[in-house]
């Protein structure tokens, strides 16, 4: 993993055009191109301005080589800290969400002065409702944002 650069462009604007990428987060409508130049400028200035941001996920093959197989990462949402992950669909099941996202969010309670992550699923998100328990998310009521409801999920700071 290593964090997002301006040159991840091209492959940021596939994953996001990825069929399951698109149902699962993009409410069934793929980007453009300026759709995901934007997202990736955002994702840029979260880096720059708060030191936290999105990462992108490669996986090592037999020959040694590594493919890109998605994003993890965190962006700020009001006063907390939302985490979000994709992953191609042939990349998806196979535990690399979570496995990506565990040193994500130990990064942002170690980095950031928040008490809480939170997530926002779509309700047909089922892989990454999943996943948010495995996390150790707490589920709390569904909240309306931008007119789609989602379920709303946190994690309390540990103990020190």
């Amino acid at each position: 993993m290593r964090p997002i650069r301006a040159w991840d462009a091209g492959a940021l604007h596939r994953l996001q055009c990825d069929p399951l990428v698109v149902e699962s987060t993009m409410q069934g409508i793929p980007p453009t191109r300026e759709m995901s130049d934007a997202r990736l400028s955002i994702y840029l200035h979260e880096w720059e301005t708060y030191g936290i941001g999105v990462w992108m996920i490669y996986e090592r093959e037999d020959s040694g080589d590594l493919r890109f197989v998605g994003r993890s990462g965190v962006s700020r949402f009001g006063n907390d800290i939302q985490f979000g992950c994709a992953l191609f669909g042939a990349r998806s099941g196979q535990k690399i969400g979570p496995e990506s996202l565990k040193p994500v969010l130990e990064f942002a309670f170690a980095t950031q002065p928040v008490e809480r992550l939170v997530a926002l699923i779509r309700q047909t998100n089922t892989r990454s409702l999943r996943m948010t328990t495995v996390l150790g998310f707490s589920r709390l009521e569904p909240v309306v944002f931008n007119g789609t409801e989602y379920q709303f999920y946190e994690m309390r700071r540990p103990p020190q």
